[in-house]
């Protein structure tokens, strides 16, 4: 009877594991929602105590911090999103970028087999490209509508954080809820260094993409520094992304402006590597760059670019966790040693 029973658990889980995995994506963009949540409930945790340590009632305190963020991704994206749209276009648009790229290319023996000029090839291109920007439009409207469910979550989250605290504490058995807890502390803790460091780096390779830039005389300077920026945020192939309008705006002005422009990209990526990054978020993100690395392409490849934003702070989050529980387990076995010893000298 016990076998059977057992026999029927193992194929419960089987069929409920076949059923996600083919389910995969939509169970990927669940837990991408999820994940949005915590991020934002984590980021606006501190603003929520702030206000009701001067009186405001915890709904309120929450609807406060949840609108400010929202209010703030509105005001930043209809002050920069015109001016990037508007800036790239003419940067693809413009006739010296694509004479030069044809004229490189043509210099170089590149033609197609059908006998296909290099200006049709780079035309061939930016259609693919142009195609593939509206697949992406679509793609990044229902990340939108997910990432503002997400606020909706976490604004009921900072609502009730405590009761829910205590309430999922209940499911934990009481020999176990210190380690618990210090690994949601070290969870927590971890998360909120790396989104500060990620923050600062940005900040600091933005400037300095700009400084560069505008020393060197390169066209579109604030946008290709904002561009460089923002991309930033997805480890390692952020930078090699952003890297190519810097190239292609300051193609015009010879190769030796491009090297320039080149060399300038690589680096301020040394510097930010080197001493930048480690410096804002040793302390939470030094995990090893094979570990990141394979984190990225694992994530990526499963959860898309939400998966390379996120695979960082995931395992360095993971490892503070289970740092977090070793060492509650390490003080727990101190205490029932100490204990012990007593006893025994009684």
């Amino acid at each position: 009877m016990k076998s059977r029973k057992t026999l029927a658990y193992a194929l419960g889980a089987l069929i409920l594991f076949l059923y996600l995995y083919r389910r995969r994506g939509a169970v990927l963009g669940i837990a991408a929602v999820f994940a949005f949540s915590g991020v934002f409930t984590l980021l606006l945790a501190p603003v929520c105590r702030a206000l009701e340590r001067r009186g405001v009632r915890p709904s309120l305190a929450a609807g406060v911090a949840v609108g400010g963020l929202l209010l703030l991704a509105l005001l930043i994206v209809s002050a920069f999103v015109p001016y990037l749209a508007t800036r790239s276009i003419e940067l693809i648009r413009r006739n010296a970028i694509m004479q030069r790229v044809s004229e490189t290319l043509e210099h170089a023996g590149l033609r197609s087999a059908g006998g296909q000029g290099s200006g049709d090839m780079i035309a061939s291109a930016v259609s693919g490209v142009t195609a593939f920007a509206a697949r992406g439009g679509m793609a990044f409207a229902a990340q939108t509508g997910r990432i503002l469910f997400a606020l909706v979550l976490s604004y009921y989250l900072l609502c009730e954080r405590k009761r829910l605290g205590g309430h999922l504490l209940l499911f934990v058995p009481p020999a176990w809820r210190p380690a618990v807890l210090s690994a949601l502390m070290g969870c927590r803790n971890a998360a909120m260094g790396y989104l500060s460091g990620m923050l600062k780096t940005s900040a600091f390779v933005g400037a300095a993409t700009y400084l560069g830039l505008l020393l060197l005389g390169v066209p579109d300077a604030l946008l290709l520094a904002l561009f460089m920026g923002i991309f930033e945020v997805l480890p390692y192939v952020g930078p090699v992304l952003a890297a190519i309008p810097i190239l292609l705006s300051s193609l015009p002005q010879g190769l030796n402006q491009t090297l320039l422009a080149l060399v300038l990209v690589v680096l301020v990526q040394q510097i930010e590597g080197n001493f930048i990054s480690p410096y804002f978020t040793a302390s939470s993100t030094s995990i090893h760059p094979l570990a990141a690395l394979v984190s990225v392409f694992v994530l990526g490849s499963l959860m898309g670019i939400w998966g390379i934003l996120l695979a960082v702070p995931l395992v360095a989050a993971l490892r503070s966790m289970l740092w977090s529980i070793r060492q509650a387990r390490g003080l727990a076995l101190v205490g029932q040693t100490s204990k012990r010893i007593s006893m025994a000298g009684d």
